[in-house]
């Protein structure tokens, strides 16, 4: 470890030893890491695709009020009506959208998102491992957010891309997604 004050640094070497009281092994607080770390990646992945989706719904918003009154952007202010609802379904299915209050979470169900994080958390309670069951759940949520996320790289890929293009042959000022 390195620390250094005023300019003038100091180290010292050292061991993380386990806590003696602890009744598991360090292989087995050792898969307890793999396992957080692991929900958090895909939580976070999950996340940072929710704050693009936000953002696109954005720039979609911006282009519908903008053009909704052309004719020769009729069919393209219909597709970014289409683009915005499978956007939304996705996050959706990440996130719960409606909660406003900490009464909401009573009304309306949970999400993927929110099921894997709270698993993690049930799991670094303590020094135990995950067990059978907490690694079951954790590849279901994980397989149904990755469908979700290879939903979201789908429309990112193939129909943003149609979009711009015919955005472009329209001549219109382009539609930018930042990623």
């Amino acid at each position: 470890m390195h620390l250094n004050v005023n300019g003038e640094t100091q180290s010292e070497n050292f061991t993380i030893l386990p806590d003696p009281r602890a009744e598991v092994t360090v292989a087995d607080m050792q898969k307890q890491y793999d396992f957080i770390t692991e929900v958090n990646e895909t939580v976070d992945k999950a996340h940072q695709s929710i704050k693009k989706i936000r953002a696109i719904n954005g720039k979609l918003d911006e282009f519908i009020k903008k053009y909704k009154d052309e004719e020769a952007t009729k069919a393209l202010v219909e597709k970014a009506k289409s683009l915005k609802e499978e956007f939304g379904s996705v996050e959706k299915a990440l996130y719960q959208t409606q909660n406003r209050s900490n009464q909401d979470p009573l009304n309306f169900p949970i999400r993927l998102t929110n099921k894997l994080a709270h698993l993690n958390s049930l799991v670094s309670l303590d020094d135990f491992p995950p067990t059978e069951q907490d690694i079951a759940v954790k590849n279901e949520m994980t397989q149904k957010i990755n469908e979700q996320l290879r939903t979201f790289d789908n429309l990112m890929d193939k129909e943003i891309a149609t979009f711009n293009e015919e955005f472009n042959q329209l001549k219109l000022d382009y539609l930018s997604i930042e990623e």
